[in-house]
């Protein structure tokens, strides 16, 4: 595809911030070009970190970035996961459709849009996202290696789109394992039963909002990869007691959270309004004390790019 000429580029104000003006103009440059090559990626993450310094130090507000961000991608970049972040079709960033994209490494068509998705699933927080599946995966199978207790009762937290748990039963048909698996989203709920239609009988769906229902059951393994991180403390405490009750004992909780260390956090807010409650692993461990988790069973692990935090609390 030939270059794009950009002729409806609106003028720079003269109060925009000088970080904002070299993003633009990177930018314009490289949507002009086709798209960020991968030897680009570090002159664009440098871009953003100068814009995202300049926000937290509130020489521009994150407001007037993301009506920029909005323009740009309206005008450049529709059919992006860029645009997808921005859109909140079902109300947030990171929603079921969102992270199956991430999972199975989505990208538009149009060679001009999909240097932009490479750009994006190369960026820390969606490998992340997807090792946590993998994460899931390997505490899938410490739970039922050795020929234990069988069957295995799982609950899935916010299931989305149950890629991973498809994916899983696919790799390990002999396993006797079932899953429950909770989401406010009907969309998601729907997605997820098509995917997960050939073991239905190993696989049930609630649509609920956890915070207001669990199933009334026992579970060996209690999981939540990507709800935590948009609670609040409150919420995050309340959730977690709720956990813990339906968790047999011998069993676990584990639940995802992103660390304060992502190095995606400024594209994710900046260019996608993404916005996450980045939490340590002390916080992480607070909150779990908080909620009544003895201190000798709790344990926080991460997966290999440092970027998602895994609280365990063993019952």
């Amino acid at each position: 595809m030939p270059p794009l000429v950009l002729q409806d580029r609106p003028p720079v104000r003269k109060n925009d911030v000088a970080p904002l003006i070299h993003l633009d103009d990177l930018l314009q440059e490289l949507i002009a070009a086709g798209g960020p090559m991968p030897g680009e990626y570090g002159m664009m993450n440098r871009a953003l970190r100068l814009l995202g310094d300049a926000v937290r130090a509130r020489v521009i507000s994150r407001d007037e970035v993301l009506a920029y961000a909005q323009d740009i991608t309206h005008r450049h970049l529709e059919g992006t996961m860029q645009s997808r972040a921005l859109g909140k079709k079902f109300g947030y960033s990171g929603d079921f459709e969102m992270i199956d994209a991430i999972y199975t490494l989505r990208s538009a068509p149009e060679p001009h849009l999909r240097r932009w998705d490479l750009y994006f699933h190369a960026q820390a927080a969606p490998v992340a996202v997807r090792n946590r599946k993998a994460y899931f995966h390997q505490l899938l199978n410490a739970h039922t290696e050795g020929g234990g207790k069988a069957p295995v009762q799982v609950l899935n937290v916010a299931s989305g789109p149950a890629r991973d748990v498809r994916e899983w039963v696919l790799e390990n048909p002999g396993r006797e394992v079932f899953f429950d698996c909770v989401d406010a989203e009907i969309h998601a709920i729907e997605c997820a039963r098509k995917l997960c239609a050939p073991f239905a009988e190993r696989v049930e769906f609630y649509h609920r909002n956890v915070l207001r229902f669990l199933p009334a059951k026992g579970y060996e393994l209690v999981w939540s990869a990507g709800l935590f991180d948009y609670l609040t403390d409150r919420s995050f405490v309340y959730l977690l007691k709720a956990l813990m009750a339906v968790t047999r004992r011998g069993g676990e909780v584990v639940v995802g959270n992103f660390s304060d260390f992502n190095p995606s956090r400024d594209y994710m807010e900046l260019l996608g309004d993404w916005v996450l409650q980045h939490r340590t692993r002390d916080r992480l461990r607070e909150l779990a004390l908080e909620a009544g988790a003895a201190p000798d069973s709790i344990n926080v692990e991460w997966e290999p790019e440092g970027v998602n935090l895994f609280l365990h609390i063993r019952r």
